[in-house]
């Protein structure tokens, strides 16, 4: 190989352009379906679909199963990504959170007129003498303990739809 071959120069002396670098074909961007109305309806209706079944979790069982909170607050999550198609913004961070705490309380006031029925309350569950009856025990009805699965349940919701790192 002559130095002309191995230096890619031309008999003129001259020197050969150097190939340009190939560009990086660019990453084709996610298109995101679905709505924040959407959403929203997606996360209440998990939220209270799991606030029913801790409900009945702690009338059947007599116990209130404090992980059913946790839960409600990862399906919230769950819910509102999938239906926003895999959207995650902090402003569905606060409807999952809402959500959330809107399904535990949900599931604490269903248990507590469970319990008060069984007890002998003669009020209807869904009534508002029941409601009454129970914003004046919600010292009684929320223990510090409830305060780990809330927050437990507060954090699941956050996390699963924090934003994406961009590398």
């Amino acid at each position: 190989m002559s130095d002309w071959e191995r230096y890619g120069w031309e008999p003129d002396g001259s020197r050969q352009e150097a190939p340009a670098p190939p560009t990086p074909t660019p990453t084709p961007m996610r298109r995101e379906s679905g709505s924040s109305g959407l959403a929203v309806l997606a996360g209440l209706v998990a939220a209270i679909a799991g606030g029913i079944a801790w409900g009945l979790i702690a009338k059947w069982t007599e116990y209130e199963v404090g992980i059913v909170a946790w839960g409600i607050g990862f399906v919230t999550g769950w819910a509102i990504e999938r239906a926003a198609g895999g959207r995650r913004s902090p402003e569905l961070q606060v409807f999952a959170i809402v959500s959330a705490l809107l399904g535990i309380l949900i599931g604490k006031y269903l248990s507590f007129a469970f319990v008060q029925r069984d007890l002998g309350l003669p009020y209807g569950v869904l009534s508002g003498d029941m409601l009454t009856v129970f914003r004046e025990n919600l010292g009684q009805v929320f223990g510090l303990y409830d305060l780990l699965w809330i927050g437990l349940a507060v954090a699941s919701a956050w996390y699963a739809l924090r934003p994406q790192e961009v590398e």
